[in-house]
């Protein structure tokens, strides 16, 4: 059905609508603010066109006169001075006309009647009428008043005749455009508001026509309006068949969901706005030991109690906030669900709030995860927990340490890092083996946790280390008390598998803020403090200081150093002659290896020598240096046509490391000379492995065709029994007998006995650290029979060696 609406007819042009009488009274406001506008601005230029004619007459009246009244004032002509001024003020806007003398005034004339209003007021100089030069003083001064009220006057009656032609124009251009608004706009939209209202709303073809003569005119914005009418209509009227279908489905998908919710394994329950259950499926209803019609209208809260899983403490106020939130709600093992009829589980509960009309406001999904979260606490255990001993990890300390930190941070505490490490204990694993070595950490753990007592905690940071983290620390004092009373506890005797063992540890602390503000730097501080406490002698507790960060860094400088100056080619060698004191001839010479580092510059044997062998790279160096030493002495003996015998030393760690007699049996085989000119200096340190390892090597060592020499004599492991049994050709007296042997009679005695006890025994004696005549004169009547030290060269490059050995092999100052 087609909605028509006529667009003729003479007697409705007038009939008012709401849009006519809107448009009206803003074209009525328009215009008056227009008319006010107008009439302002035109009133104001008429009025200001009239002052400025008013007062550009009284100036020229002024300077008209100017001359005579010089004149007159000059003579002193009263009568027509005064007839002057009775002219001007008679004129235009002048009121009134003062002669002045300075501030003195000598003639007034007024208008006659009553004074009007001042309204401007200003004056010009007299001048004298004889006076021919410039810049003279006037004779005097005249002053004039203007008053603008007769202007006023007239002027507002030209503002009313104004005033009243703007607003006859004003309301005839207004009056037109509210007849055209109207012929051409409203009545037509007056029409299609009716039209409109009028349309069925399930009828697409229902439609409204624009009944007006077009006269082949183009369509202008009132038909695009009717078009868009009519698409909007049809749209809504489609919308509205398919919303009907949509319903339909909806209702048919309701009975699916319906029987898909009541086979689902997870507890469904629906309630309303007043906390009822509306819906419950059967997996609900098993949850709560009761039957699904059993729950229906049930206050929820007479069905189950919410309770924290942590604390045990109520939690009704979860599912309120969950109503009141505009989105889904998640709680994994946080809650307790306890029916009032079945037992009570850890829950898994999704609440979806439901912002509609709908009875329904809030859908709870439940689910028991009780089992799930035995498991879980088990996995977050075995995670942040040694399975040896049951203490906290590695882990742990990365999680908890943090927070402790964070907590003195707020508070502005202090916290210490003990860090524990049981001395020795390889000894046990190796002589008694892990299992007992297991047993003991699992006895101490005990200690420890019995020892330590909240908030202090304790972690194992593997294998035979441990950390105590002690915040909420009162003073340091309270740190070096606790690893006090750890230590007593851990020295106790463990009886294990029927053995008594006693261990030792070496505890080092770290304090935050003092030593650093990261778990990282605290932990490594702690360590460095562990380190110098073994330093000590073991057995001890060590605070960490800044000297120990300097050692620190230095010692891990040099040993990156190291690890590249192979590759690099930084090391060198120098050699120091060792002589004979009878002869004073070089008998051989020693290799003392050089470092001269790109990045560090040159670093002292004592500096890298210890750290090389901490780290195991002198392994490598030592063969490196074994090597360039034979290499040497093949030049040398070209070179001179004899053979000049050189000193090797070897590291303890590389004697014990099975390298060595590969390496010396390689270089016996490519030239089975070079042996008897290699003498390797072994320290006493090297021997205190065990008698029998080190006869075996030494006599492998010596049937390859190498000498070996004792060096250091004195200072380590000595004991008469090895020099007895091993195979040795020479001994070194340490130079810390030699330095003062001129002033010490104890030095003299050691001497002489070591040089009667070794060249009984067949062996080489040589002194090492000889630096003045007088140690050679003493040493000579001992009987020693070589020297080494500053007296005779210190050690030089091959280059600067060379030329000395090249002197008859070598002759030097006895």
């Amino acid at each position: 059905m087609a909605q028509v609406f006529p667009v003729h007819g003479t007697m409705r042009y007038f009939k008012p609508s709401s849009l006519t009488a809107k448009t009206l009274a803003w074209v009525v406001v328009a215009s008056l603010v227009a008319f006010a506008v107008i009439t302002g601005v035109t009133v104001w230029q008429e009025r200001t066109r009239l002052l400025a004619r008013a007062h550009e007459q009284a100036q020229r009246s002024v300077q008209q006169n100017l001359p005579a009244l010089s004149d007159s004032l000059w003579n002193f002509n009263n009568a027509g001075l005064r007839a002057l001024l009775t002219g001007m003020v008679g004129e235009g806007a002048i009121v009134r006309a003062d002669i002045l003398d300075g501030e003195r005034a000598l003639m007034t004339v007024s208008r006659p009647g009553e004074a009007p209003p001042i309204d401007t007021t200003w004056t010009t100089p007299i001048a004298n009428p004889t006076s021919t030069i410039a810049g003279q003083p006037p004779l005097g001064e005249i002053r004039v008043y203007e008053s603008y009220a007769a202007l006023r006057a007239q002027q507002a009656e030209t503002a009313w005749r104004i005033a009243m032609a703007q607003l006859l124009q004003i309301a005839s251009i207004a009056a037109m455009l509210v007849v055209i608004v109207r012929w051409l706009i409203m009545r037509h939209l007056s029409a299609l508001a009716r039209a409109v209202t009028g349309l069925n709303p399930l009828d697409q073809q229902d439609r409204i026509r624009l009944q007006r003569p077009s006269n082949g005119a183009q369509p202008d914005e009132l038909d695009a309006l009717v078009d868009a009418l009519n698409r909007f209509h049809a749209e809504r009227a489609t919308e509205a068949e398919l919303r009907l279908q949509a319903e339909r489905a909806l209702r048919a998908r309701v009975q699916e969901i319906e029987a898909t919710l009541g086979a689902l394994s997870d507890g469904v329950l629906a309630l309303n706005s007043a906390g009822e259950v509306a819906y419950a499926n059967s997996a609900a209803a098993r949850l709560m030991g009761m039957t699904e019609p059993e729950l229906q209208a049930q206050p929820w809260h007479q069905l189950f109690r919410l309770l924290d899983e942590a604390s045990g403490e109520p939690r009704c106020e979860w599912l309120d906030q969950a109503r009141q939130s505009d989105r889904p709600q998640r709680a994994r093992g946080e809650l307790r669900i306890a029916p009032k009829q079945a037992r009570a589980f850890v829950a898994e509960i999704n609440a979806v709030p439901l912002h509609n009309p709908g009875d329904v406001v809030l859908l709870l999904v439940l689910r028991d995860i009780s089992d799930e979260i035995d498991k879980e606490r088990q996995i977050v255990f075995q995670a942040f927990h040694d399975p040896l001993t049951g203490l906290g990890n590695r882990s742990k300390l990365a999680r908890d340490l943090p927070q402790d930190l964070a907590r003195c941070r707020a508070c502005e505490g202090r916290l210490a890092l003990l860090f524990i490490d049981l001395d020795n204990f390889k000894d046990i694993n190796d002589t008694l083996g892990h299992q007992v070595g297991d047993l003991l950490l699992r006895q101490l753990a005990l200690r420890l946790q019995a020892t330590v007592m909240p908030p202090a905690w304790v972690t194992r940071h593997g294998g035979d280390e441990f950390l105590v983290v002690l915040p909420q620390l009162n003073g340091d004092e309270q740190a070096i008390a606790l690893a006090q009373e750890l230590m007593n506890q851990i020295r106790r005797p463990f009886n294990l598998e029927g053995y008594q063992l006693h261990v030792t540890p070496s505890v080092g602390i770290s304090l935050f803020p003092d030593h650093g503000s990261t778990p990282a730097e605290l932990v490594s501080r702690a360590d460095m403090g562990m380190y110098a406490a073994k330093k000590l002698g073991r057995n001890t507790h060590c605070v960490f200081d800044d000297r120990q960060l300097q050692e620190s860094s230095r010692r891990l400088s040099v040993e990156n150093g190291l690890r590249t100056a192979l590759a690099q080619g930084e090391f060198w060698l120098a050699y120091q002659p060792k002589v004979d004191l009878a002869t004073g001839r070089v008998t051989g010479v020693e290799a003392l290896l050089r470092w001269e580092s790109q990045q560090l510059g040159r670093i002292p044997p004592a500096s890298f020598i210890p750290i090389a062998e901490e780290s195991g790279l002198i392994i490598d160096i030592g063969d490196w240096v074994l090597r360039e030493a034979i290499a040497a002495a093949r030049r040398w003996r070209d070179m001179l046509g004899s053979e000049m015998p050189v000193a090797v030393n070897v590291a303890a760690a590389q004697f014990r490391s099975p390298r060595l007699l590969q390496t010396l049996r390689a270089i016996a085989t490519e030239d089975r000379d070079i042996p008897r000119l290699i003498q390797l200096e072994v320290t006493e340190s090297a021997l205190i492995s065990g008698l029998e390892d080190v006869t075996g090597k030494f006599i492998a060592i010596k049937e390859l065709g190498y000498s070996i020499a004792i060096d250091d004599f004195g200072t380590g492991y000595s004991s008469l029994s090895y020099l007895k049994n091993l195979p040795v050709d020479t001994l070194k007296i340490d130079q810390a007998f030699i330095r003062d042997l001129h002033r010490s009679t104890q030095d003299v005695t050691i001497v002489s006995a070591v040089v009667r006890m070794g060249q009984s025994l067949g062996f080489a004696i040589v002194a090492e650290g000889v630096e003045e005549a007088r140690h050679v004169q003493i040493l000579q009547g001992l009987g020693c029979d070589q020297g080494q030290g500053y007296h005779f060269s210190r050690p030089v490059p091959e280059a600067e060696l060379i030329p000395l050995l090249q002197q008859g092999c070598g002759t030097v100052k006895a």
